[in-house]
């Protein structure tokens, strides 16, 4: 084989810089051997950094390794000889990685010392050489994985243990008995192969099946694993291993030509695999050491590493997508060949695990003249089938949903090829679309065929709004998917309404069992996300007029077509609604039922807001946000049902409110309910119900009991546990005064917890009451007394002495708590509203979560002569989305001065940024 040019540079310096090492004494030439790895390790890393593949610089360092290992062998045997043997009947053997050529800059190096002595143990002498070749390498610095074996010895283990085997199988030789070498080869191929291709296929399925589950069993994982994970580098040394035991080559051009694997594919896979190994060279320099995981915190230094660019987008979210496309088809197709392979070879024993396998010789139901299906896939009857009847690639689907079957290797590798029929002629033909609209209508059927389609590219082809999303990574602090996998995830979501039992979900399939057109909802899922291809913000906007462009061509109704682009566009609105805004105020309620025209649209948006939540990620919905949204959805069903009837149902009627609270209440509380329905607002009227008008009032006597005696300054407090949505509320009745919410926001992150939503009621006579939401780090209710007497104390602290410092309690409160943050880098944003509400001015802030960061806010705002009577607090893991509610604490009205508004929101970004708040009094 021709030395390449940098081998030859190499071995130039071994021979300048090594020749002499195998007269002098290991502790000698260690140094000599450390100073030659320096050297060309560093210009192995300027190849790297100079754009060199994935392939090639592992190659070279295995070469490296290759000629240092032959100087210290060489080494090893001189002095063997020195010590009395005439020859040395030895070789030492690459294995594994190293064996296949392939070494990024941390991993082990692999090698068997091969004899052929088969007595137990081997003589002195070549122990103490095996001992010397191995501690020069341990003291160089590499990670060494040995063995010392006979070929007897290595065949027996190779028999025992398939990873023993699989290592072998690409072992190479380096130095010593190049006979005794070849001999282990030969001996290899005859005991270890011959005869045991079934049983190492079926061995490496399995391995295969447990290994992505293992590693999360989805290609789009936010934090991937470079090796094991699905589309891996594994993946493709998988269908290389067995190609062996197939057809006796470690390469993929021995699968070209076979209806295996196609040569466009061929080049697909390779250029994925040179990618990969690229990408895993660059994480080890990152790290300074072995690993696989490609962490988010690292994913955008390692993107600026290869030279990657923004071009509107995050450097780190340009990398992943093309990390995701390369593993995609890795995993499409090693796993496409992959079970034809094993499809030869399936066994009684294993049929259970591969039932999704054909069998060759199972019996065949003919499907009209185009199909036929065996062992529950779907075989085409023809190879030229699409090219003749491009309208069979779409009814291959609808055959696929109504019989509850898969398609077979040979139909998707077939579907794959012929991807070119789905021309525009082809989206806009009357069959296509019939058939689509009717795998769409199927309640629960759903997501499945759309995840064959997609599998085999024809979605994106079919629907190009939807294709425009593949592997589209959004590094947002919701989205724990690519846009096209978290698309998927939503539509199998809405699926799985149609047949679930849980409690929480039943109200959902009730509103799904009623749909009438299944059809808009699950089109409207599908390009919900679609505007994010084009970077548009908001990307509503631009999904909705992908949505128009979609139902034009796929020719809906006119009563669809608006539908569809309703609950395309508003696809946030209700969760946002719920959220962000005052849903005791009619105004909020009128103006999303004005938005959502009718009840049918209302509950379409309802089953979408569920399932694009639960589609975001684990953590993206709440039973808190659970309770906003079913509260705003109920409202939103009262209004549409009679608008007039709403606005005369909540106005304010203190006279019958306050007559049904005298009557539960005894005598002596007539002067506190004459002056609790005097003095408190409106909004506390509409957000209270009776039985919690009652129980404030009780909690002011308490409170006012107080007054005059050794806790005048102590607010009354009331904790209940809402466990089953998710946490507490706590009451509080005390006088008010000047920053009480920072305050409040401060004892509660001592703890800490989280605050979900806070409601200022300040009553007429300096008394106010305040309403918390609050849940633990875990999304949890409030239950243990620690945690009840340490927010009460520092209260009560904080109200006594007005310079009391929050800083150290919450720095405490940092060090002892585990909060897991996303480590996804998003940036704060701040908007101050005056057009929303006729009374307030809003104040929306979207930032990075952490410690104390509401009482940095409310501070900064206290400052800004502002009050807040009324706030949504948004807590997500490593994000906090809060809308609040202000007015100028001397005017009483909305913020208007341009200058003000960004002075206010300059300060806000310092203490979101800098903490700065919490620094100082």
């Amino acid at each position: 084989m021709r030395t390449s040019r940098h081998l030859e540079q190499v071995l130039a310096h071994a021979a300048s810089r090594l020749a002499a090492t195998g007269a002098r004494r290991p502790t000698e030439v260690l140094p000599l051997y450390k100073k030659f790895l320096k050297v060309e390790e560093h210009r192995l890393r300027l190849k790297h950094q100079a754009g060199g593949g994935g392939r090639e610089i592992c190659t070279r360092r295995a070469e490296l390794v290759d000629v240092l290992l032959q100087y210290v062998f060489g080494a090893a045997a001189t002095s063997a000889r020195g010590n009395g043997a005439d020859k040395i009947p030895l070789a030492l053997v690459a294995l594994g990685g190293y064996g296949r050529g392939e070494l990024n800059p941390f991993s082990d190096i692999d090698v068997m010392l091969l004899h052929h002595q088969e007595k137990k143990g081997i003589s002195p002498h070549l122990e103490e050489m095996v001992q010397q070749v191995l501690y020069l390498l341990w003291d160089s610095g590499f990670k060494v994985g040995h063995s010392t074996r006979s070929i007897k010895e290595a065949v027996a283990q190779a028999n025992q243990d398939m990873r023993t085997k699989t290592a072998m199988l690409e072992s190479r030789f380096l130095a010593g008995d190049a006979e005794l070498a070849l001999e282990f080869r030969r001996q290899f191929r005859s005991r270890c192969v011959n005869g045991y291709e079934r049983e190492y296929v079926e061995l490496r399925m399995q391995d295969q099946v447990a290994r992505h589950k293992k590693f999360g069993d989805s290609v789009y994982l936010q934090e991937p694993n470079l090796k094991s994970g699905c589309g891996g580098l594994r993946d493709y040394q998988n269908l290389l291993w067995m190609t062996y035991f197939r057809e006796g080559s470690l390469s993929t051009n021995q699968l070209v030509g076979k209806d295996w694997l196609s040569e466009s594919d061929q080049r697909r896979i390779e250029k994925a695999y040179d990618f990969l190994l690229r990408l895993r060279t660059a994480l080890h320099y990152a790290t300074g050491r072995a690993t696989d995981i490609l962490h988010i915190s690292l994913q955008e230094q390692i993107a600026k590493r290869l030279d990657y660019s923004g071009n509107g987008q995050l450097r780190s979210e340009t990398l992943m997508r093309d990390y995701y496309e390369h593993t995609r088809n890795i995993f499409r197709v090693t796993e496409r060949i992959t079970e034809q392979f094993v499809s030869g070879y399936v066994t009684s024993k294993t049929r259970s695990l591969f039932s999704f396998l054909p069998l060759m010789r199972a019996h065949k139901t003919p499907v009209g003249d185009f199909f036929f299906v065996r062992n529950k896939q779907l075989h085409p009857a023809r190879r030229d089938l699409f090219r003749n009847d491009a309208e069979q690639m779409m009814q291959a689907f609808e055959i696929a949903q109504e019989r509850g079957i898969d398609l077979s290797p040979e139909l998707e590798d077939l579907l794959s090829r012929s991807l070119g029929q789905v021309t525009r002629t082809y989206q806009y033909a009357r069959g296509p679309r019939a058939i689509f609209k009717n795998i769409l209508s199927q309640k629960g059927r759903v997501g499945r065929i759309l995840r064959m389609m997609h599998r085999v590219d024809f979605l994106g082809r079919y629907i190009p709004e939807f294709g425009q999303l593949t592997c589209l990574v959004q590094h947002e602090f919701l989205h724990r998917y690519t846009a096209d996998e978290h698309t998927l995830v939503c539509v199998d979501k809405l699926d799985a309404l149609a047949q679930t039992n849980d409690p929480k979900l039943i109200a959902y399939r009730k509103i799904f069992e009623q749909l009438e057109d299944p059809f808009v909802l699950y089109l409207a899922l599908l390009l919900h996300d679609s505007g994010k291809a084009v970077g548009a913000r908001p990307h509503s906007e631009a999904s909705a007029l992908f949505a128009q462009r979609v139902a034009a061509r796929l020719q809906l109704s006119s009563k669809q077509r608006k539908s569809l682009i309703l609950l395309v566009d508003h696809h946030l609105t209700l969760s946002q609604t719920a959220q962000q805004r005052n849903l005791d105020d009619p105004a909020t309620v009128t103006d999303f039922a004005h938005i959502v025209k009718h009840q049918k649209n209302l509950n379409a948006l309802m089953l979408l807001t569920l399932a694009d939540g639960q589609g975001t990620s684990a953590e993206g919905w709440s039973d808190w946000k659970e309770s906003l949204v079913w509260a705003l959805f109920h409202e939103t069903s009262r209004c549409l049902a009679d608008q007039r009837s709403y606005y005369e149902q909540t106005k304010v009627q203190r006279e019958s409110l306050q007559a049904s609270v005298t009557a539960k209440l005894p005598a002596d509380f007539a002067g506190e309910i004459e002056a609790h329905f005097e003095f408190m607002p409106d909004n506390y009227f509409r957000a209270s119900d009776l039985a919690e008008i009652i129980e404030h009032l009780e909690l002011f006597r308490s409170f006012l009991e107080n007054v005059g005696g050794d806790f005048a300054l102590a607010p009354a407090i009331l904790w209940k546990a809402v466990p089953e949505q998710g946490h507490s509320v706590v009451i509080f009745c005390t006088w008010e005064r000047e920053r009480l919410l920072a305050k409040v926001a401060g004892s509660f992150s001592v703890v800490p917890l989280n605050i979900l939503s806070a409601d200022i009621f300040p009553r007429g006579d300096n008394v106010v009451l305040g309403v918390f939401r609050v849940c633990d780090i875990k999304g949890r209710s409030v239950t243990h007394q620690r945690d009840f007497t340490l927010v009460e104390q520092t209260l009560q602290r904080a109200l006594e002495d007005e310079s009391f410092d929050f800083l150290p309690l919450i720095e405490k409160a940092k060090h002892q708590s585990h909060r897991l943050t996303t480590g996804i880098e998003f940036p704060t944003r701040i908007a101050i509203d005056n057009k929303t509400h006729p009374v307030y001015a809003l104040i929306e802030i979207q930032a990075p979560d952490r410690l104390g960061l509401l009482y940095d806010v409310l501070t900064c705002l206290d400052r800004e002569n502002l009050l807040i009577p009324l706030s949504r607090i948004n807590t997500q893991t490593g994000a906090a989305i809060d809308t609040l509610y202000v007015v100028d604490r001397s005017t009483r009205g909305k913020i208007t001065d341009p200058h003000r508004i960004r002075a206010i929101q300059q300060r806000l970004q310092n203490a979101i940024l800098g903490g700065g708040a919490s620094k100082s009094k």
